[in-house]
């Protein structure tokens, strides 16, 4: 990042402190501070800051976090919760650091949710374009086409809707209510139900059980579990620079 403007709110949310909207409005008001000096701009040359303070606390730098989430079934991944909704942001505890989902997981959907303090990394998982493998099984009922797994491996266009490359494997071979496991980079909303729906398959069960190198392991429902071991090793099967992204 050296040579590179960066946003002020950016590091600010990214310190745990607020959102990136709240820490504009805090530059707004002048509660932000940059080597002593208020800050009057939204970026600054990253190599010029020596120390960043808001409302006269000095902020520290924090180190990338990353957590295993199990998403149970009726939960939705988003704070804003509408009618009888749900956030899973309530089964955190209370003096957990500021963290954002990787991702969502849809409020009928349950499994691996990947919980992160580092925005940038939850952008970077998140993109297709990095072509990060997530894995999820799925209880359908219906007949199984002959060539099911076939149908999907070129790419397939649903209701004007183009998914790429979708690989399914089909794990039990009954007459109704068979498994599958089926492997995506893209996560488009409510992509594999309306891929299973364009078969005539119901998704009975549908189940995230890994995310990139990341697995959900033996977690249930509601538990979570801090990644702390090997994550440079991580972060560079991922080609993912985390110094370069975060404060």
């Amino acid at each position: 990042m050296k040579n590179k403007l960066i946003r002020i709110a950016k590091i600010i949310s990214h310190s745990g402190l607020c959102s990136r909207r709240e820490a504009e409005s805090l530059i707004k008001n002048g509660a932000v501070k940059i080597n002593n000096k208020v800050v009057t701009e939204f970026s600054v040359n990253f190599e010029d800051i020596e120390k960043i303070s808001v409302n006269k606390k000095k902020l520290t730098r924090q180190p990338t976090r990353i957590w295993l989430f199990y998403k149970p079934k009726n939960y939705v991944c988003s704070n804003k919760e509408q009618k009888n909704q749900k956030s899973i942001f309530r089964l955190i505890p209370k003096k957990f650091p500021r963290v954002i989902s990787v991702g969502r997981l849809d409020i009928n959907s349950e499994g691996l949710l990947l919980l992160t303090n580092n925005p940038d990394l939850s952008s970077f998982l998140e993109n297709p374009q990095n072509k990060i493998e997530r894995i999820y099984n799925v209880k359908v009922s219906g007949k199984i086409p002959d060539n099911l797994e076939k149908q999907t491996t070129n790419g397939i266009v649903v209701d004007g809707f183009v998914y790429k490359k979708v690989i399914i494997k089909v794990l039990t071979k009954k007459k109704n209510n068979n498994w599958i496991e089926m492997t995506l980079t893209e996560g488009k909303n409510r992509e594999i139900r309306k891929i299973l729906n364009f078969f005539d398959l119901k998704v009975k069960i549908l189940k995230r059980i890994s995310f990139g190198p990341f697995e959900i392991e033996d977690l249930k429902p509601t538990e979570m579990k801090e990644i702390d071991k090997n994550l440079n090793q991580i972060y560079k099967s991922l080609n993912f620079n985390h110094e370069n992204y975060f404060w």
